[in-house]
């Protein structure tokens, strides 16, 4: 028998296990552990606020025995705890009715109206004026003071959507 082999066998499995522990050992030192603090950075940016109003759920218009009656209790009131609205645009559009001209009125089913002092020329925006519309405080309210004018064809009938008023209402401050 050779003795060399035997020899060399213990020293290569010293040398293996040498290998083997280094290689532990150099996991050993990479596997340490930090703490690193990372501030939350908030940034807030409110530039949305809701408007919160209430518009007549309808601007009521009667014709008894040829007069024309409106609602005289309209109004728009801001909801709202701070912060002022203000009507900003308005604008009318044909419903069974034609949405004529205040000022010179004619026509076949026809309606025109004049609200706050502003009158309809034809169905779409109408012509406002910061006077009329002015800007309402937080708790506060509008009165809408209305006037129609309907032509006289109008046959007798009850609850006809005879136009509709569109308000644009945007935030005042």
């Amino acid at each position: 028998m050779k003795r060399k082999s035997i020899s060399a066998r213990p020293a290569a499995a010293i040398i293996l296990a040498a290998v083997l522990a280094l290689s532990f050992g150099m996991t050993t030192f990479a596997a340490g552990s930090t703490t690193a603090t990372v501030p939350v950075t908030l940034t807030v940016a409110n530039e949305y606020r809701a408007v919160n109003v209430t518009v007549p759920a309808s601007l009521p218009v009667y014709v008894i025995n040829g007069t024309v009656v409106t609602a005289d209790n309209a109004r728009i009131t801001n909801n709202a705890k701070t912060g002022s609205v203000q009507v900003t645009a308005i604008s009318v559009t044909d419903g069974a009715y034609k949405v004529g001209s205040y000022d010179s009125f004619f026509g076949s089913k026809t309606i025109a109206l004049k609200i706050n002092g502003c009158v309809t020329r034809s169905a779409g925006g109408m012509s406002i004026t910061s006077s009329a519309f002015p800007v309402v405080a937080a708790g506060g309210s509008l009165p809408l003071t209305y006037f129609a004018k309907v032509s006289g064809d109008a046959p007798n009938s009850t609850d006809v959507n005879a136009a509709d008023v569109i308000f644009t209402i945007s935030i005042a401050d």
